[in-house]
């Protein structure tokens, strides 16, 4: 196997133990095994799997929103990448994970449950605790510092955080056996780029033209360290409450 391939494997596994990681932190796992809270589970770490994927994009697309400035000095126009730009792509991923050849065929056998728009309409009428919401942006903001600095050794990033994180998400469906339908992704993915995680993503690409906000996030970036630290160590009350003064 070549080393390339061994490297792409890893990262796809990274992304699917942070996904992991934080739905068990955020005590989002299924509480029973009921379809209900499979369901529910499923919708959780879709959720999860977005914010990755739109926090990581974001950060490349600010890097790349950071070179087009310097180009302009030079009379070098390129086009500058937007959020809606970072949110299109994000569905594209989703859209390719869940047609995938190895879904398909799950499903024509029987073996995959599909989320429906319904589902989602019966999950959002419990929305996640704003603490919690919180809470999945700082544990994601600490895996895609980490994430980034891998895809940034990529030849081409776009494409390669494309086709990583839509293999990570088949597999992730296949190991639960659930998929979210086009609609229903489409549902969850607006939820998510509303909530904690599309300001972040926000800040992310704003930081080329704002020097305070750059700053800004150096420092949060260096306080999620401790708010991980605090929470490994001390458990989900004290990481809420650590990451409480931190929101302020």
């Amino acid at each position: 196997m070549s080393t390339r391939l061994n490297d792409t494997i890893s990262i796809e596994l990274h992304i699917q133990a942070a996904v992991r990681e934080i739905a068990a932190f955020t005590e989002l796992t299924a509480r029973s095994s009921s379809m209900d809270d499979r369901i529910h589970e499923a919708i959780h770490q879709g959720k999860i799997f977005f914010t990755l994927y739109l926090m990581v994009q974001s950060l490349h697309s600010e890097a790349k929103n950071t070179t087009a400035n310097v180009l302009s000095q030079q009379n070098i126009t390129t086009p500058e990448i937007n959020f809606e730009w970072v949110i299109q792509h994000c569905f594209n991923m989703f859209y390719i994970s869940n047609h995938d050849i190895a879904i398909d065929k799950a499903n024509t056998c029987g073996q995959i449950t599909t989320v429906t728009p319904n589902d989602m309409l019966h999950w959002q009428q419990s929305p996640m605790p704003e603490n919690i919401e919180n809470m999945v942006a700082a544990l994601a903001t600490k895996h895609v510092k980490f994430l980034a600095s891998l895809f940034s050794q990529a030849e081409d990033i776009d494409n390669e955080l494309l086709s990583v994180f839509s293999h990570a998400m088949t597999n992730n469906t296949l190991d639960l056996g659930i998929k979210l339908s086009s609609k229903a992704g489409t549902l969850l993915l607006e939820q998510v780029i509303h909530s904690r995680t599309g300001s972040v993503c926000l800040i992310f690409l704003n930081m080329t033209k704002n020097d305070e906000e750059r700053q800004a996030i150096s420092l949060y970036l260096a306080d999620i360290d401790n708010f991980y630290k605090t929470l490994t160590t001390n458990g989900l009350k004290n990481g809420l409450i650590f990451l409480d003064k931190l929101s302020k």
